[in-house]
């Protein structure tokens, strides 16, 4: 995309169609004015996240130390990286990390308004309005401090507040509809799960949510932490006032809860909440520190402390082997793949469902099976969310576009492939940490195709693979 931004000024992964892949105008933005300036390098996601990975973790423990003293920031410091993960955000190299940056810097300059320093309120802005335009989810957040500063009856502030951090989300779907579109980026509705026709559903859905595995170990605990130690402490005061002295948290809670309920929480995406949850952790522990009595609150920040850090433990030991093992699986499937597809299939329209590194290191046209990177794909999901006739759809669309190749991850799609697709060839990973991910299927999309697509992969394994 940024390629395509920086050459033609589109916003697109494809250079012949508008079919924008991302939720991150500022992120694709700072890519392509790198590859305008600088020429064309793989390796600016690497120095930009390292770059913002490094200033995130140094500007919120230099923030804890000011706020709270040396020792709150060694314990925060030993806890920042195994709960946030700034260091695997930064190495996948993706928007994420600026994120937790933006994050970062809005704690700093909201605690200096808190403080009475008015001038920090227009830094605030400038922090909300690159969270609307660094990740589309930041609605939620935007919307959290909106509410945050109307309960305490500061209109004319949170009304900027909505203008500035809706303004680059605005603008985004103005262009988009212009150019034939959807007003929200394509992965936004594609993986948003808020899909709902009535009150069952609507039930159903929530009940999903709130038994799901993330909202356990993520947010139900912060929760639970946070509520009694808010009760034991505010359970005698006017709720404006505890919108003055919890507003951050309640920013954070309510931002949590969007993001569970209409968008995903795993790693990566929920990395600025942990960041967070860090912040007002540290603020909670050093609240009960001060105080000399037991209580029951004060004995389950001790707990939430220990959970923490054994929840971190866990973490590092589960996403930690995605660095090795993972990365080295993407090798031979998204870089293999677009060396095949560059040989083969140079400047046709292909099938595929993970297309970043296959449409930056050729010059094909992908049609997106998934949806992120076909505008076609993503309105036929957003108006069909049970998908029932989508192998239909699915091959006429690529029987219009002149596919002649479907290169896609089986698991993700089960029945809906469509049938008259011929499975010519497959790739395995061998170590995939994500159980829908084992194969990469090769499919003609006719019979006439099988040939040509056989006596190809043959080829290509036997030059390009080790043996």
């Amino acid at each position: 995309m940024a390629k395509n931004i920086a050459d033609q000024f589109l916003f697109s992964i494809n250079s012949n169609s508008f079919d924008p892949a991302s939720s991150s105008i500022l992120y694709s933005f700072f890519l392509s004015l790198l590859i305008k300036v600088f020429g064309d390098s793989s390796y600016y996601p690497l120095f930009i996240n390292l770059m913002f990975g490094v200033l995130a973790s140094f500007y919120a423990i230099n923030f804890v130390v000011h706020q709270y003293g040396k020792k709150f920031a060694l314990f925060f410091a030993l806890l920042l990286q195994p709960l946030a993960m700034i260091y695997l955000s930064s190495i996948l190299g993706m928007e994420h990390t600026i994120h937790i940056f933006l994050i970062v810097l809005f704690f700093i300059f909201y605690n200096k308004l808190v403080s009475g320093n008015l001038k920090a309120f227009s830094h605030v802005l400038i922090v909300v309005f690159f969270l609307g335009a660094v990740r589309f989810e930041s609605v939620f957040f935007i919307s959290a401090v909106i509410f945050v500063f109307i309960g305490q009856k500061k209109f004319r502030q949170g009304l900027l507040i909505g203008l500035v951090g809706f303004f680059p989300i605005i603008m985004y779907g103005l262009y988009s509809l212009l150019m034939g579109g959807l007003f929200f980026p394509n992965s936004v509705l594609v993986k948003s799960n808020f899909h709902v026709s009535d009150v069952e559903s609507l039930i159903t859905m929530l009940k999903s949510k709130f038994l799901s595995i993330d909202y356990i170990k993520y947010l139900l605990p912060f929760s639970v932490f946070y509520f009694m130690y808010a009760f034991s402490r505010y359970r005698n005061v006017k709720l404006q006032r505890v919108l003055e002295m919890e507003s951050l948290p309640i920013i954070i809670l309510l931002t949590s809860y969007g993001q569970l309920i209409f968008g995903i929480m795993t790693f990566r995406y929920e990395n600025y909440l942990m960041m967070a949850y860090l912040f007002i952790g540290v603020k909670i522990c050093d609240f009960y520190f001060k105080t000399s009595v037991f209580s029951i609150p004060k004995l389950f920040a001790v707990l939430f402390i220990g959970y923490s850090v054994i929840f971190g433990l866990f973490k590092v030991y589960w996403y930690h082997p995605v660095l090795y093992i993972d990365s080295k699986n993407l090798y031979y499937n998204q870089y293999k793949l677009a060396q095949f597809l560059k040989k083969y299939y140079h400047s046709e329209t292909i099938v595929a469902n993970d297309i970043g590194a296959i449409t930056y290191f050729t010059n094909i046209e992908v049609l997106d099976m998934y949806g992120l990177g076909s505008t076609d794909v993503a309105k036929y999901k957003y108006k069909n969310p049970d998908g029932n006739n989508f192998s239909y759809f699915m091959g006429e669309l690529s029987h219009r576009k002149n596919a002649r190749i479907a290169v896609i991850y089986p698991e993700w799609f089960g029945k809906q492939i469509p049938q008259n697709w011929v499975l010519v060839g497959k790739w395995k990973m061998s170590d995939f940490r994500n159980p829908h991910i084992r194969y990469v299927n090769f499919y003609a999309v006719t019979k006439s195709d099988i040939p040509y697509l056989r006596k190809s992969l043959e080829e290509f394994k036997y030059n390009y693979f080790p043996r």
